[in-house]
């Protein structure tokens, strides 16, 4: 029965770091050793790792022999890999400019075109594949990029503005977030369950219709009022906020809502003045979608009675719409806007 030899102190610290520094093959040679240094037999070994016992046997061996250095990968035959440190800086470099500072019209790098670049612009002649294999190991990946919106200079300042009216607010002013959505017949494209190498098909309809939803919800309470209209205009958006009114009867309405046109038009500014229990706080512009937590509800409605689901006419589609919203508690609201 072969077992390694006593190991000193330092020797088995130095095999226990490199167990977890290395990967791959030279820390499956570490642990084998430290298991057969506790006892394990080559059998056993070899059952753990699903290797031969020769294997193992030929490790232990080596061990005994050359000691820690000779766990380690030999240098191998052949032709060096092109794409060493200096080369793989090279890439690197590349791959985070844009094409078009290179003169190119096209948008983004890929593999074929930043291995043509190299060779081209670079000198450095090498495979598609090469490319690909040392964008991985730098840590690349081939993802889609998102929309980021700019950043808008006054937001901290902005931000103070709008809390400013909050906190000087009676004990019975009305705090509501507001937004709008429209709702498309098109079914709205989510991610699902589907066999591999099947892509699942959603019906469209021949002719799309929408309907623009407005909704407004009590941050204190998650109470949830809201709206459907043909069309989503200024007039529409007074509509509501009519609605708002004789739904809070007498009491102050501070509405946090983002500066579309349709917020800000001369009618808008009209209704207000003979409205001044009503107070528009306008959130930055560019905040994005975390801003308002009434964007989270249109996420959850579109997902429940639109997302791969085509409706046989858009009456079926404002009555889902209807039956979700008669659902949706204030619990659920203030669950959804946290």
């Amino acid at each position: 029965m072969v077992f390694v030899r006593p190991l000193g102190e330092a020797e088995r610290r130095e095999l226990k770091r490199l167990a977890r520094r290395e990967v791959g093959r030279v820390s499956e040679r570490i642990r084998m050793v430290l298991l057969s240094r506790r006892g394990y037999s080559v059998p056993r070994i070899a059952e753990i790792f699903e290797c031969d016992e020769a294997t193992v046997r030929g490790w232990l061996e080596r061990f005994a022999g050359e000691g820690v250095a000779g766990l380690c990968d030999r240098p191998r035959a052949g032709r060096p890999r092109k794409a060493d440190a200096a080369a793989r800086e090279v890439i690197r470099q590349q791959v985070e400019t844009s094409p078009a500072e290179a003169g190119y019209l096209f948008g983004c790098w890929t593999v074929a075109t930043l291995a043509a670049h190299l060779a081209a612009a670079v000198g450095l002649r090498v495979s598609q594949a090469t490319v690909r294999r040392a964008l991985l190991a730098l840590g690349f990946r081939w993802r889609r990029p998102k929309h980021a919106l700019p950043q808008d200079p006054q937001a901290a300042s902005k931000m103070w503005a709008l809390c400013e009216p909050v906190l000087r607010a009676p004990h019975d002013a009305v705090v509501l977030c507001l937004d709008e959505c429209d709702l498309h017949l098109l079914p709205v494209l989510r991610a699902m369950w589907m066999r591999r190498g099947r892509q699942a098909r959603v019906p469209t309809p021949g002719t799309n219709r929408k309907r623009s939803i407005f909704g407004a919800l009590e941050w204190t309470t998650g109470r949830w009022a809201y709206a459907i209209f043909e069309r989503k205009r200024s007039v529409e958006f007074l509509a509501f906020l009519e609605q708002l009114v004789q739904a809070y009867p007498g009491r102050p309405l501070l509405v946090v809502l983002d500066n579309a046109s349709i917020h800000t038009a001369k009618v808008v500014q009209q209704w207000l003045a003979e409205h001044p229990q009503v107070e528009l706080l306008f959130l930055p512009t560019y905040s994005g979608h975390e801003q308002n937590p009434v964007e989270k509800v249109w996420w959850r409605l579109k997902g429940h009675v639109a997302a791969n689901r085509l409706h046989g006419s858009i009456d079926s589609l404002v009555a889902a719409v209807h039956e979700f919203f008669a659902s949706f508690t204030p619990t659920a609201a203030r669950q959804l806007a946290a």
